[in-house]
């Protein structure tokens, strides 16, 4: 399942309240071809790949549509060994959990062989490289109203035990000679959940509801105010993790058990000031809480630099503390109304460093040929992240997590 994939959290690089696309001006997105190439990887064994490309093309001069495909290509250890040897063959099981393509880790499922490479549950597909791939599919569009704009997006994923189906709706309204801006957007999702350790199907619905205002406060200076209000209900564990408890000198292995509704709030500021007629800074905070008793304080600092007119430097870093949900514990000593062993609710703190480089096309570039032409930008961007758990992480014992993010991606102009 690798919607429940930690990377999730890391790799999106700015505070996002929702899946929506952020407007700053009443323009509609440029006619542009765009192909990146992403990877991820960590010190828990987990390697994920993610290519995608994307189109937008102008139908009229109010309108344009946007296509995109996206895939993910995990490989990771804990996929292809499965539970830690130390539960192996001393653990028992107390519901069906599959002891070989458990993945505890990412939350994606090795997928089974149909056959050809032999028979029996647990066997893995023969595949030389990746361990679960997921696919998605993007169709949106943006409409000029008056002095605003709409967008609309569906979102389509599937994987070999998930799928995911997203439409997001988002309208920006300009006043003041487009000096404030007020943004309103929805975003609703319908997950199907069916792990291979189980037989049922279950459903994770969300819903998100963002309110954004942004204004220009003088020639050096934009405040932009953040809010979200997300209700998350149905399925909300990961049921390829397992929750072991110490019985009669045994590992039991329970299979996590969530409360299925959770509300999660986020209100945020940011402050962007020009240094410079080169330099900018960006400033944020981010306060967030939910019905898990999950309370997050979350501060980022972001540099950017024209280093020339086709060149832009920038630099950030993006500190996060949190508690731990009120269901949490390192160690239950009896099975309980809720149990989970994720990390992802355990109280810590994470640190990130962004680095980006961005490089457009244009005149007096004879000297790098791939720079010549002006409808052409290469966007690089390189992130360290490491986040620290207040308890070990029990598939691996590990309390610290290092992860290293990057994206190469190619913009075409027309």
């Amino acid at each position: 399942m690798a919607a429940g994939v930690d990377k999730k959290i890391i790799l999106i690089l700015p505070f996002l309240f929702g899946l929506y696309r952020l407007s700053y001006a009443q323009l509609l997105p440029a006619n542009e071809t765009q192909v990146s190439f992403s990877g991820y990887f960590d010190n828990f064994n987990v390697q994920v790949f993610y290519p995608s490309i994307s189109v937008t093309k102008h139908v009229s001069g109010s309108t344009s549509f946007n296509v995109r495909y996206l895939v993910d290509m995990i490989t990771a250890a804990s996929i292809r060994n499965g539970l830690p040897s130390r539960f192996k063959s001393t653990a028992t099981t107390t519901t069906k959990i599959n002891k070989t393509i458990v993945d505890a880790v990412t939350a994606a499922s090795g997928r089974s062989s149909s056959g050809g490479g032999g028979s029996g549950e647990g066997n893995l597909i023969s595949l030389p490289t990746f361990d679960e791939v997921r696919h998605e599919f993007n169709l949106g569009f943006d409409q000029l109203i008056g002095n605003g704009i709409l967008t609309a997006d569906g979102i389509y994923s599937t994987e070999s035990d998930y799928t995911s189906s997203t439409l997001i709706g988002n309208f920006t309204q300009y006043f003041a000679e487009n000096n404030t801006s007020v943004q309103l957007g929805i975003v609703r999702s319908w997950d199907k959940v069916f792990p291979k350790t189980v037989t049922w199907k279950k459903a994770k619905n969300v819903t998100t509801i963002n309110a954004n205002f942004s204004q220009v406060v003088s020639k050096s200076l934009i405040l932009q105010l953040l809010s979200s209000y997300t209700d998350n209900n149905g399925l909300l564990s990961d049921n390829y993790q397992v929750v072991p408890i110490m019985i009669n000198g045994t590992d039991s292995l329970f299979q996590p058990i969530h409360p299925d509704l959770r509300i999660r709030r986020a209100a945020a500021i940011s402050l962007k000031y020009r240094l410079s007629s080169e330099s900018s800074m960006q400033l944020g905070y981010r306060y967030y809480w939910d019905t898990w008793n999950l309370y997050a304080n979350t501060y980022s600092a972001n540099y950017e630099r024209y280093l020339s007119k086709h060149v832009i430097l920038g630099v950030g870093w993006r500190s996060n503390f949190q508690t731990q949900a009120f269901f949490f514990k390192p160690q239950y000593s009896a099975p309980e109304q809720y149990m989970t062993s994720d990390i992802k609710l355990d109280g810590g703190y994470s640190n990130e460093l962004q680095l980006n480089l961005t490089l457009t096309g244009g005149d007096r570039q004879d000297y790098l040929p791939f720079l010549k032409d002006d409808r052409v930008q290469y966007i690089i961007s390189l992130n360290f992240y490491s986040r620290h758990t207040n308890s070990p992480y029990w598939y691996n014992n590990k309390s610290n997590m290092f992860a290293t993010n990057f994206n190469i991606g190619i913009r075409y102009r027309y």
